[in-house]
């Protein structure tokens, strides 16, 4: 059994894996979840939980402009993408909680919804000073021949727009800045 403490934001929570059989068990802050992932395009999973289905995209968190790539080593940062939602991931192997959920940090500098991969904007639904809601659609993208809603992973103020309808944009690209 493999433990991690998974970083969401501000709030923290550890998951143990361990696998059994084809699947995986998950026990997540203390609650088992039974888990089978098939991947059915890079870095793209089809997910079944607990007998419920989900999508499931990942992508290395990119090096922001003027900023440093990711580490080598250390904390892995991935932006994923469950069933339409976008969330900036930070896993790193075992420990126990060091920051309380709900404390300040990511929250005082903002969520950034990046892209989940290459693809075209074919629509921005909100501007700068939008309240949003969690879950909200913020825009529409193609890739793949696919489009799909990216939606607001937490409630907030639209801060910024970083892109434009029509733009093609890199995976991992910040797209809207919620604080």
């Amino acid at each position: 059994m493999s433990t991690y403490l998974v970083r969401l934001g501000t709030e923290e929570i550890e998951v143990e894996v361990e696998a059994v059989g084809d699947a995986l068990r998950l026990s997540v802050d203390g609650r088992a979840r039974c888990v089978d992932a098939v991947e059915v395009l890079p870095g793209w999973y089809s997910l079944v939980v607990d007998q419920g289905s989900h999508a499931l995209g990942t992508l290395p968190r990119l090096a922001s402009p003027g900023g440093s790539a990711p580490e080598a080593a250390g904390p892995r940062r991935w932006t994923m993408v469950l069933d339409g939602y976008t969330y900036d991931v930070t896993v790193e192997r075992g420990g126990r909680r060091r920051v309380r959920p709900g404390t300040a940090g990511a929250a005082a500098q903002g969520h950034e919804v990046r892209a989940p991969m290459p693809g075209l904007l074919v629509a921005v639904v909100v501007t700068e000073g939008t309240p949003v809601a969690a879950g909200q659609p913020l825009l529409t993208m193609e890739a793949m021949k696919m489009q799909m809603e990216i939606r607001s992973p937490v409630a907030g103020m639209v801060r910024r727009v970083h892109a434009a309808s029509g733009a093609e944009v890199s995976g991992g690209q910040v797209l809207v800045t919620i604080g």
